[in-house]
């Protein structure tokens, strides 16, 4: 719904020249109230499947695409696989194990630096990450 306000607020000109100008939206403009189902919408601009979603997870995973953001997250986020794990596309607490591999892996290798909130988390704390 948002997208489909945005879309909408962007594609009608004057709503854009309003925008432009004074950074705010007429909640009631016509435009924004058409009554359009956005995620129909979306759905037939993108015509994605579950199938397609199902695809991108299996060729996604163990990939060199997946390892480059496993690294950028460890650097970004310091370590902490708390932040790591909600950030990292496909993944969950079952993958935990690999992805933790994948880092001690890149500290061996000296392509990673070896942050204290990877290296000292608490079993306790990883517990908490998977019951959550």
């Amino acid at each position: 719904q948002i997208l489909g306000k945005v879309y909408a607020v962007l594609s009608d000109e004057k709503q854009r020249a309003v925008y432009d100008e004074t950074g705010t939206v007429d909640e009631d403009a016509e435009a924004l109230q058409d009554g359009r189902d956005w995620l129909e919408y979306w759905q037939l601009l993108f015509k994605v499947t579950v199938k397609d979603i199902e695809d991108f997870h299996k060729n996604y995973k163990n990939s060199a695409e997946e390892l480059a953001d496993v690294k950028a997250a460890y650097l970004n986020f310091k370590g902490d696989m708390d932040r790591i794990m909600e950030s990292v596309m496909c993944v969950d607490y079952t993958d935990e194990p690999r992805i933790r591999e994948m880092i001690e892996r890149a500290i061996d290798s000296g392509e990673l630096p070896s942050f204290k909130a990877f290296v000292r988390e608490s079993k306790r704390k990883m517990m908490s990450r998977r019951r959550r």
